[in-house]
Formats: C-alpha cells, structure tokens, sequence
C-alpha cells in the first residue's frame, strides 16, 4: 500500500461498484466484476455483493489493484447519468 491518490472525475450510468471500480482502475466492468464474484473486492471492510452500490464518503479495497472512495455525485448529464468524482490510491 502506499501508492499516490489522485483524483477522477467521471460520468457512470450508476453507483454500482463494479462500474465505479473499473473506471476508477482503468480495467473493464467485466474484469472488476470477477474480483467481485471472487472476494476480493471490499466496501467498508466487508465483502462486496454482485450488485452492491456504494454511497458518498464510502471507501472500496479491490485487492491488488488499490482503494478509492466516492467523494461527491456532482449533478447528472441529459442522459441521466451520474456526474462523480473519486480519489483513487494504488495498491
């Protein structure tokens, strides 16, 4: 642990963390939802669940990859998708 934070912005359709966590890490949906599936992705401290959500101020562990934590859902865009902004830490 120990890795530089910096901070994101982006536009996801929701709060579900396998689409907050493959934007803050750079990796596919597909690729975080089998750390999902596997364990290996924590909010809280506890085990995420497949369709889990997360809210502002809450931290998520991907383990092997780092943390980041949902500072602010800043508005939505025409499309209704959510505008966000996260800190990201890497492992």
């Amino acid at each position: 642990m120990g890795g530089d934070a910096r901070t994101l912005t982006a536009v996801v359709p929701s709060l579900r963390v396998d689409v907050l966590g493959a934007r803050a890490f750079k990796v596919s949906r597909a690729y975080f939802a089998k750390g999902v599936a596997a364990g290996n992705v924590l909010v809280g401290g506890a085990k995420a669940g497949k369709s889990a959500s997360i809210e502002e101020g809450q931290e998520v562990h991907a383990v092997g990859l780092g943390r980041f934590r949902l500072v602010s859902v800043d508005g939505t865009t025409r499309r209704e998708n959510l505008k966000v902004t996260l800190t990201v830490t890497s492992d």
